[in-house]
């Protein structure tokens, strides 16, 4: 099991020694297989001294080993890399401490790009390990219930190192195909399983495969009340997690859904869908300056100007178009998924054509109770992360 740094956060690698008067850390990251490693991987070198006599000193990693995620829409993404810190101990008279034997001692990490609140301290969610105080998920999103688009894919975010055994509870399970897939966006293909057959998630040890989906497809044939579960290791074992999804169908008559993907705090792509009213604005921007329109040579005449030129000219017009989406009425435990989408730095909207980027336009929200408003159900406002006027060079 991985050693997990969330590198939206925070993490915090102390080095301590009875006899340490400096420290030297190499931070290696790359992709793949863990065995992977090369010289080449080498990012950064860093040396400490400690302050006083205190024996150790403290080394932020998140910041650097961030540079290489690539979190993106799209199969060029990085969503996880590996990381080894490489430590070496120097006493006060500049000779090695050994540890263990050793002159340098290397500690392995698995980097996502998730974050943790304050409320949960330093250094969240480093273990797999669910007898942990802090460990992650074997399911990459918070909510239990999924509300879906009648007859549109469902994706659930799983951690491949949970090993999970995935099953699903439905009377049409065998009208539903589904599979794990190593990226968000795979579609359906003939190779993929019945609903009727159990799914075992498999960590190949790729850091690319550490984060699956399992996807659903031809969902119009489940119900409200179908479920998927998830046992860790196997059910034929003694299991040490178990996470049932409870699947809501929405059928939406009048508006068209609209499909939010983003980021969540575990570093997972997740997507929301949002049934009800949309609408769509738009902000001009452009420069100005005054134009003379003054005819002078005009063969001897009078000079004059003709009254349907522009005296006012514009020029730089281009426009920024907003978005704004409406849930349909919605349990209280996605307050924790709006916050996390509106704490997410990549969010996408999917309109059935295109996947475009988008950004929160919305700073200030108020997160709903049903024991105050009755009803949840919440409106958004998003800026298309582009101008309208292609004006790429």
């Amino acid at each position: 099991m991985s050693t997990i740094i969330n590198s939206r956060s925070p993490y915090y690698f102390k080095v301590s020694n009875a006899s340490l008067n400096s420290a030297t850390v190499q931070i290696y990251i790359w992709t793949g297989l863990y065995s992977a490693r090369v010289v080449g991987d080498l990012k950064y070198t860093l040396s400490k001294q400690e302050v006083g006599d205190t024996n150790y000193v403290v080394f932020e990693v998140s910041e650097l080993v961030r540079d290489f995620l690539e979190t993106e829409y799209g199969n060029y993404s990085t969503d996880t890399i590996w990381t080894d810190i490489d430590t070496t101990i120097y006493d006060s008279a500049g000779a090695i401490v050994q540890v263990g034997g050793q002159d340098t001692v290397t500690t392995p990490f698995l980097v996502l790009d998730g974050y943790g609140y304050f409320e949960e301290n330093s250094n969240p969610r480093t273990s797999t390990d669910p007898t942990a105080s802090s460990y992650t998920p074997q399911v990459l999103q918070s909510n239990l219930n999924v509300y879906f688009n009648s007859g549109q894919d469902i994706k659930i975010p799983v951690f491949a190192e949970a090993q999970s055994y995935v099953e699903l509870d439905a009377d049409a399970g065998a009208d539903v195909n589904w599979e794990d897939v190593d990226e968000f966006w795979d579609t359906y293909d003939g190779s993929w399983g019945a609903g009727t057959t159990p799914i075992q998630i498999v960590d190949s040890g790729n850091s690319d495969q550490k984060i699956q989906y399992i996807i659903l497809t031809d969902t119009e044939n489940l119900q409200t009340g179908d479920t998927v579960t998830f046992v860790s290791p196997a059910p034929t074992a003694t299991p040490t997690q178990t996470t049932v999804i409870n699947l809501i169908s929405v059928a939406e008559a009048k508006y068209t859904p609209l499909n939010i993907i983003f980021y969540n705090k575990y570093g997972a792509l997740q997507n929301m869908w949002f049934f009800k009213k949309s609408t769509n604005s738009i902000n001009v921007t452009s420069e100005n300056y005054k134009s003379n329109i003054l005819d002078l040579d005009n063969s001897g005449g009078v000079p004059s100007y003709v009254i349907n030129k522009h005296q006012e000219k514009i020029f730089m017009v281009n426009s920024r178009e907003s978005i704004s989406v409406s849930t349909d009425f919605i349990s209280e435990e996605y307050n924790e998924v709006i916050r996390q989408l509106l704490n997410s730095e990549q969010v996408w909207v999917d309109d059935g054509t295109n996947v475009l980027p988008i950004n929160l336009k919305s700073k200030s929200f108020e997160l709903k109770k049903g024991v105050n408003d009755r009803f949840v159900n919440y409106t958004i406002s998003f800026d298309y992360a582009f101008d309208k006027i292609n004006n790429i060079l």
